[in-house]
């Protein structure tokens, strides 16, 4: 967790500061603390600037904004613009007010209040917040789409965002905005060595006399102590649900979703309201009834779909899988395989061990079925002046694609046994060369997690037998742009893997040293894990200085591309970026991570694992490799923060499982240290 230390100051000089409020105004440093018991009087501007984004303004500087606010309804012209200027110089402490005076008895100051709040020309980043997030905040008020900055707030690597999270929830006039920003914020956890009382405390000082619908929502979850005022929160709902069936810009129907489902995350341990859970979770289902002219987040669209049956099973909600799969559209079940695994997952869950295997099973002919597992293959009920829906018809993309697709999202989700029976079926079907290579390896890098080092070997062994023995096919593969070598490396890579494990260093070094050998010209292709396991062999000094050698042109070749790449990224059209990008991360992670196992500067490999993440801060290996860097600088607390960011999105992923249980383990060894 960034800890914030307060810098001493004089009291000479203390008497001198001023708080900038905006670019333009400024006012006395003592009019902010004067009535703040809490708070020393002898603070540095930048603490003085914190304490104005956590309280509500001080007496006087309110009495101030009132007075300016009374001026907007002067009859003289001058004092008029003067007294406007000055409330937009005074920026986002002066909102809560202008808010209320938008609906003052005088026409012209309503008008005027009106206004100044809906212009949104107010600096948003201060001078005290970090530099990633003043870039952020730079262009929040000329965007018109606002919501992608505050999610990239709430993605930012030790807990930079909050406090400008805060201000948005506490001052953004654009309440669906604002109730943004407070969902997120009361559904961030604590950072590590942080207790969630703390971070509570930090929630309640930022939002204190607001007034807005946001403020009201973090005060009420800051102040509540181990209990959950369910009533509260129920009231709370309907009040929105209204809101929204009214048709107002106060709330959408993303906000609706998003807080029943906070409702539930919160309830859903607690087994004697374990109905309640399921009645919110049926109304998340209803809204596309409800609001009939807005989309379900639950609805329509089979990837929301997933996404809403997902969400039900994490939170051990079997029945609304169910539930919805009665309402969902008979096309949605034909076409997305995907929902038919979901729905097997809840029999699972609820230990109908016959049901789900059923269910499964189906799924796995590409079958739709109905709630007690039996196969769909035509619609049963009459379509006027249509043909029935095919349920076995092939869709947009083959077979293989599809299975390749499925077995990776049932992977993720750690149903390993129905993710490799996708794959093994996939390979065998084999429509094209290439999407059968991909599948193979899908599969063998999956056992290879699993740490079956051999069995991944032995899925890429027909392939290699008939690559290294027939000269025609091997022509072929690479006048294809097949990923033939790749293949053959990696399959080398798993042998070493599993003789390494089994204690036969010399087979471990030789294969390791041909997986190297077959990627050594390609560096987008080359498998860096190899010369990584060759520094957990023993080898003998003349390979140690060859594969000292070796790292070294390894590390350079990727240097040399990475400021080329970033060079040519500056001048990037636009439709190219995304693709660049992701490149350019990939290569970032790929040097941090070859460097933080091997030999060189660990704080360059957590420079270069850190811009992976800026770059790409979804991806659950690169936020991986930063834990692992942060590690190697025995920075126990910022591995654990990371990796546990890497376990939420691949909760079960075998390696980033054991490699945050094994940082927790350290950070608790070193935590108990004496010295420590």
């Amino acid at each position: 967790m960034k800890q914030h230390e307060l810098n001493g100051v004089t009291k000479q000089r203390s008497a001198k500061l001023t708080l900038p409020l905006s670019r333009h105004f400024s006012i006395p440093l003592g009019l902010v603390v004067i009535g703040l018991s809490t708070i020393p009087f002898f603070v540095s501007s930048a603490q003085a600037q914190s304490v104005a984004a956590s309280t509500p303004a001080p007496n006087e500087l309110r009495e101030h904004i009132a007075l300016q606010i009374e001026k907007l309804g002067d009859s003289n012209y001058s004092s008029r613009i003067r007294a406007q200027g000055e409330l937009q110089r005074i920026g986002v402490l002066a909102l809560d007010q202008l808010h209320t005076a938008s609906f003052h008895p005088d026409p012209q100051i309503a008008s005027t209040a009106r206004f100044i709040v809906q212009s949104q020309q107010f600096t948003w980043s201060w001078e005290t917040d970090p530099v990633r997030v003043r870039q952020i905040l730079s262009n929040y008020s000329a965007e018109s789409d606002k919501s992608i900055y505050i999610d990239q707030l709430n993605r930012l690597e030790h807990d930079e965002g909050f406090g400008a999270l805060c201000r948005l929830a506490r001052y953004e006039t654009r309440s669906g905005l604002a109730k943004r920003a407070a969902l997120l914020l009361m559904r961030s956890k604590p950072t590590v060595g942080q207790s969630l009382a703390s971070r509570k405390e930090s929630l309640r000082n930022y939002v204190y006399g607001g007034q807005s619908t946001a403020s009201l929502w973090i005060a009420k979850y800051a102040n509540a102590d181990s209990s959950f005022d369910l009533v509260w929160w129920e009231k709370t709902l309907a009040e929105e649900l209204e809101t929204l069936k009214s048709g107002s810009m106060e709330t959408n129907l993303e906000i609706v979703t998003d807080l029943h489902r906070w409702v539930v995350e919160q309830i859903f341990n607690q087994p004697d309201i374990h109905d309640k859970a399921l009645e919110l979770g049926r109304t998340i289902l209803g809204l596309a009834q409800t609001v009939p002219t807005l989309e379900s987040m639950a609805g329509n669209r089979s990837t929301r779909a997933n996404e809403f049956a997902q969400w039900a099973l994490k939170y051990k909600l079997p029945e609304l899988v169910q539930q919805q799969h009665a309402k969902l559209p008979d096309g949605i079940v034909a076409n997305e395989m995907m929902f038919g695994y979901l729905l097997a997952e809840s029999f699972l869950m609820q230990d109908n061990l016959e049901l789900a295997s059923k269910v499964a099973e189906q799924s796995l002919n590409q079958h739709a079925c109905s709630e007690l597992g039996e196969a769909k293959k035509q619609l049963e009920v009459e379509r006027p002046g249509k043909p029935p829906i095919d349920f076995s018809a092939r869709r947009s993309f083959s077979d293989q694609e599809r299975r390749s697709n499925i077995g990776r999202k049932l992977q993720e989700r750690g149903r390993f046994e129905w993710a490799e029976a996708e794959y093994r079926l996939g390979i065998s079907d084999e429509q094209t060369e290439r999407t059968t290579q991909i599948i193979m390896l899908q599969l063998a890098e999956m056992l290879q997690s699993q740490t079956k080092h051999r069995e991944a070997a032995q899925v890429l062994q027909p392939f290699v037998e008939r690559y290294t023995s027939e000269p025609m096919f091997r022509r072929q593969m690479l006048e294809n742009f097949s990923i033939g070598p790749q293949l053959v490396s990696y399959y080398h890579l798993y042998l070493a893997d599993d003789a390494r494990i089994e204690g036969d260093l010399d087979k471990a070094a030789k294969n390791y040293w041909k997986s190297l050998d077959l990627t050594s010209d390609d560096l987008a292709s080359i498998n860096v894990d190899a010369i990584i396991g060759l520094y957990k062999t023993t080898l003998s000094t003349r390979d140690q200085e060859k594969r000292r050698l070796t790292l070294n042109k390894i590390v350079q070749d990727f240097r040399a591309k990475i400021r080329g790449f970033e060079e040519e990224l500056k001048l990037s059209k636009p439709s190219d970026l995304a693709s660049r990008v992701a490149w350019l991360s990939d290569k970032y992670n790929t040097l941090a991570w070859v460097i933080v196992n091997t030999e060189g500067s660990k704080e360059e490999a957590i420079f270069l694992s850190r811009k992976a993440c800026n770059l790409s801060p979804e991806h659950a290996e690169y936020l991986d490799t930063l834990a692992y860097c942060y590690a190697a600088m025995d920075r126990f607390q910022d591995a654990v923060a990371q990796q546990r960011k890497a376990v939420e999105l691949k909760p079960h992923h075998p390696d980033l499982v054991k490699a945050l249980q094994r940082f927790e383990a350290k950070l608790r060894s070193s935590s108990q240290t004496p010295g420590n």
